[in-house]
């Protein structure tokens, strides 16, 4: 009788001889197409199917290393094996993944196995599904269906079956819609909340998908050039450039799933419109001090239409740029240069009281001492014989 350390130790070097060979069976290396069922006999497995299929199932949990990954799938592995019993087969292939052999007449078992592993695991499951073949020499080509179908959770998400024959042909893009990135750009300048952002990033890749779904491939690559075309036009438009979070080109590969793309695209673009609202705040601010400098040169004939003019915006847009950042209007803030200019005459010079109304941009005396009293709290006159004496 064999010990218990024995009978472990060749449980183990059985799996790992299974493992082996199914990979090369899937594989198409040609190795094992002879004796294929005195070959799965030999290894205790199932040699006969129904329309052999195979399943490809990923977990979705994120690993430290290779290591931990590869004990997770063999365990995945073990678990199926004990609980199925059908007759499918088992394995870890070359690519991180475990592989399901199963007769096609058995394919209601696919979703009992998801939710299986769910329960024993935690995280649910990706499933790619291929197509049935009519021999068991041709399960290569049901492999690398399923692989096909698993690499759509880009598209689908994660945790859910998706099966080869319900994919539809991918379609090709002539080239990089510029368009429509000068659209979203457009758009992500006027955006205020988050919310609207996200809503910009949605529309997008809408317009990118609207004929149906692209090589996943050419959605990473899109992305990093969006990624790089917003950024050059917010530079462009920046004078200081503050700190921001740039975009890891790598961190892009690493996304799995459409909804992750558009994530990480939101996130950054959130953090790059703190680069736009303080380079837009320092452009106000510029203007503001030009505005300014241009109603205390000419305040005798400026008016919000002659000083819109010169620091090229429209009237409108100037009066409710201007009250924004000074909390006074166009209006009060020119009244305010022209009583200070109008003090100052009447303190060092010897200009009648209407000389200097006309000289700070008022025609009519009176309503010059108007505004002067109720700015000053005295006349004109008044105030030239307090500051007088």
């Amino acid at each position: 009788m064999l010990s218990e350390g024995l009978l472990f130790k060749e449980d183990v070097i059985l799996t790992w001889m299974r493992d082996r060979f199914l990979r090369n069976l899937v594989s198409d290396t040609g190795a094992v197409k002879s004796d294929l069922k005195d070959s799965l006999s030999r290894l205790q497995l199932n040699p006969y199917y129904t329309f052999p299929a195979m399943a490809l199932l990923e977990p979705t949990a994120h690993f430290d290393d290779e290591h931990e990954k590869i004990l997770y799938l063999e365990q995945m592995r073990d678990y199926l094996q004990k609980n199925i019993s059908d007759g499918s087969v088992v394995f870890v292939d070359e690519e991180g993944r475990v592989g399901l052999l199963f007769s096609w007449v058995s394919k209601e078992q696919i979703q009992k196995i998801q939710v299986m592993l769910k329960e024993q695991f935690l995280q649910p499951i990706n499933i790619g599904v291929g197509k049935p073949c009519s021999h068991l020499y041709d399960i290569v080509h049901s492999y690398r269906q399923a692989s096909r179908a698993l690499r759509h959770k880009f598209y689908r998400g994660t945790g859910t079956i998706i099966c080869y024959s319900e994919l539809g042909r991918y379609e090709s893009l002539q080239q990089y819609p510029s368009d429509k990135e000068k659209e979203l750009y457009d758009a992500y300048k006027s955006a205020e909340t988050t919310e609207e952002i996200v809503q910009c990033v949605q529309l997008f890749y809408g317009e990118l998908l609207h004929k149906g779904p692209l090589d996943t491939q050419i959605v990473y690559d899109l992305t990093v050039r969006l990624l790089v075309g917003i950024e050059k036009r917010v530079l462009a438009e920046t004078e200081n450039v503050i700190a921001y979070e740039r975009f890891d080109v790598m961190s892009i590969v690493k996304l799995e799933t459409l909804e992750e793309i558009k994530h990480y695209v939101t996130h950054f673009l959130i953090g790059l419109k703190d680069v736009l609202s303080h380079s837009q705040k320092e452009t106000h601010r510029s203007i503001i001090k030009k505005t300014i400098h241009h109603m205390e040169q000419e305040c005798q004939f400026a008016s919000l239409q002659s000083v819109a003019q010169k620091v090229y915006m429209t009237p409108t847009y100037l009066s409710l740029l201007f009250k924004t950042n000074t909390g006074k209007t166009f209006i009060e803030h020119l009244t305010d240069i022209r009583i200070d200019k109008a003090k100052d005459m009447l303190k060092s010079t010897h200009f009648k009281n209407y000389e200097v109304a006309e000289k700070v941009g008022y025609q009519d005396p009176r309503y010059f001492s108007q505004i002067f009293k109720k700015k000053v709290g005295l006349s004109p006159s008044e105030y030239r014989e307090s500051v007088g004496k």
